[in-house]
C-alpha cells in the first residue's frame, strides 16, 4: 500500500509540473524552431541500401514536440534515383502507434494525421533545375517560407538540396530583387555534406543565404568518443527491445563509411536537428557557439565544420567530429529516455531538468574583475537530485588561455577574469544532470566579454 501511495503521489506531482510546463510552453511556443526536413530516405531495412535516414527520421519524430514541423520532403536518392514518400509515411504510422503514450509526457507531440499531411515528394531522377522542373516539394518550400510567420524556417537537408534550389530558382524568376531578398532572409539551411551539384550552385548564386554545411562533423554521431553508446548492442537494448513500434522500426545498422564498418547507430543526418534542440546549450543563429549538432565557422552567411580539442579513447584529438561526439553521452541518454516515453507512464520514466542561470546571458567585465554566476532556480520535474558542472567552452570563445573556476561542481561559481590586451570572449557553460535512469542533462550559457583594464 505504501508503494501505491508513493506512486500515486509521484503521478500527481508530475501532472502538476507537466501542467506548469504546458503553460510555459504555450507562452514560449512562438520560439519553437520551424523545421522542414528534406530526406533521401531509400530503405527501411538493414541489408537493403543505407537505412541511416530511417534511423534519423525515428529520432527526429521523438523530438517533434520541440519543433513546429512544417514539411517532410522525400528527395531523390542520388542521380537518377527514386523518391520514397511512402517510407516516410510508414515511419510516421509507427510513431502514430505510440503517440497516445508520448503525449502523456508532453502534449505538444503532433498527431499522426498532421505529420502525414506534411509529407511531400521531390522530383525523381534529376539534379537539374529550371523551367518545368518544379515539384510538390519545391512548391511546398515556397509556401512554407511565404507564411505570415516571422520566425525563420530551418531547412535540414539529409540528401541533395535540389528542391530548395528549384524553389530559389522559381522565386528569383518571378519576384523582384527585394522580394527575393526578403524570401531568403527567412531561410536557414543545415545541409549534411554536398550530396548533389545544386549545393554549390546555391552557395555561389546566393551568398546571402544562411547556409551550414557539415562535411565531416556529422560523422561524430558514430565515430570517435565512446562508441559503445552507438553499438549494435546498445541499439538492441535501448531501442529495438521493449520500446514499441517506433523502436522496432529502427534498423540496427550494419554497413560502412569511408573509415570502415559501421554497426549500430549511423544517423549521419541527425546533427542537422540536434543543432536545433532547445536544450540551453546552443544558439541556432550562432553556429560558432557549438551544440549537440556540432560547431561551425565561416565568413559571411556560409558556415563549415570547426574543430574542437577533446579526449577520445585516452588520446587528445583536434578534429571536426569531436564537435559532435563530445556530447554523445548526453544526447544518447536523451534518445534513450524518449524511447522510454513511447511505452512507460510518466511516473516510471525520466524527464530532463529545467536549467536557468540568474542574471543576463551576456556580460561585459574588465580584466582582473571577479565574476560570480549562480543557478538558484534549477529544478527537476521528477524530483531527482541534480548535479552541476561549470566549464569554459574554450573553442567557442576568443580567449585562448585558461580560467580557474571556483565552485565548478555547485550551483554557484566564481572566477577572476583574465588579463587581455583587447576584448576577448569566454563562453561559460553550465551542465545540469539529474540522477534518473538514464541521467539527463540540460544547459545554460553565459557569454562574458573581457575588456582590458
Amino acid at each position: 500500500m505504501g508503494f501505491q501511495r508513493n506512486n500515486c503521489l509521484k503521478r500527481w506531482v508530475f501532472s502538476i509540473v507537466l501542467f506548469a510546463c504546458v503553460l510555459v510552453g504555450a507562452v514560449a511556443s512562438v520560439d519553437k524552431p520551424r523545421v522542414v526536413v528534406m530526406t533521401d530516405i531509400s530503405t527501411l531495412k538493414v541489408g537493403v541500401g543505407e537505412p541511416d535516414d530511417t534511423q534519423s527520421l525515428i529520432r527526429f519524430l521523438l523530438y517533434s514536440n520541440e519543433f513546429d514541423v512544417e514539411g517532410l520532403i522525400a528527395t531523390a536518392t542520388g542521380r537518377g534515383g527514386e523518391v520514397h514518400p511512402d517510407y516516410i509515411q510508414t515511419i510516421i504510422r509507427a510513431y502514430g502507434e505510440v503517440h497516445a503514450n508520448l503525449v502523456k509526457h508532453d502534449p505538444r507531440y503532433p498527431k499522426q494525421e498532421f505529420l502525414l499531411s506534411l509529407v511531400k515528394a521531390g522530383l525523381p531522377g534529376t539534379e537539374c533545375i529550371g523551367e518545368g522542373l518544379d515539384s510538390e516539394g519545391s512548391n511546398w518550400i515556397i509556401s512554407v517560407v511565404d507564411k505570415a510567420d516571422q520566425r525563420p524556417v530551418w531547412i535540414v537537408i539529409w540528401g541533395g538540396p535540389r528542391e530548395l534550389a528549384q524553389a530559389l530558382w522559381r522565386v528569383e524568376k518571378e519576384r523582384t530583387k527585394e522580394e527575393l531578398a526578403a524570401f531568403k532572409s527567412k531561410i536557414r539551411v543545415f545541409a549534411i555534406s554536398d550530396q548533389d551539384r545544386t549545393a554549390s550552385w546555391i552557395r555561389a548564386r546566393h551568398p546571402d543565404l544562411f547556409y551550414i554545411t557539415s562535411k565531416l562533423a556529422f560523422r561524430g554521431m558514430y565515430r570517435g568518443g565512446d562508441e559503445s553508446l552507438v553499438s549494435m548492442e546498445w541499439v538492441d537494448t535501448h531501442v529495438n527491445r521493449g520500446h514499441g513500434s517506433l523502436g522496432l522500426a529502427y534498423p540496427n545498422y550494419d554497413g560502412g563509411d569511408p573509415w570502415g564498418r559501421v554497426r549500430g547507430v549511423k544517423e549521419g543526418d541527425t546533427p542537422s536537428f540536434l543543432y536545433l534542440i532547445p536544450n540551453g546549450l546552443g544558439n541556432p543563429e550562432h553556429p560558432e557557439w557549438g551544440s549537440w549538432g556540432g560547431r561551425y565557422i565561416g565568413k559571411g552567411k556560409h558556415y563549415f565544420d570547426a574543430k574542437d580539442i577533446v579526449e577520445s579513447n585516452s588520446a587528445t584529438v583536434w578534429d571536426e567530429r569531436a564537435t559532435v561526439f563530445r556530447w554523445r553521452p548526453a544526447y544518447q541518454a536523451d534518445f534513450q529516455a524518449r524511447l522510454d516515453w513511447c511505452v512507460l507512464p510518466p511516473e516510471q520514466a525520466n524527464h530532463p531538468p529545467v536549467v536557468s542561470i540568474d542574471g543576463p546571458s551576456e556580460l561585459r567585465v574588465r580584466s582582473g574583475e571577479r565574476v560570480d554566476l549562480k543557478a538558484s532556480t534549477c529544478s527537476d520535474p521528477d524530483g531527482n537530485h541534480l548535479s552541476y558542472r561549470w566549464f569554459v567552452y574554450r573553442e567557442a570563445g576568443t580567449y585562448d588561455g585558461t580560467v580557474e573556476i571556483h565552485g565548478a561542481q555547485s550551483s554557484q561559481m566564481w572566477f577572476t577574469s583574465p588579463e587581455v590586451d583587447s576584448p576577448k570572449t569566454l563562453h561559460i557553460v553550465l551542465a545540469v544532470t539529474d540522477d534518473g535512469d538514464p541521467p539527463l542533462t540540460r544547459y545554460g550559457r553565459v557569454v562574458v566579454t573581457v575588456e582590458p583594464r
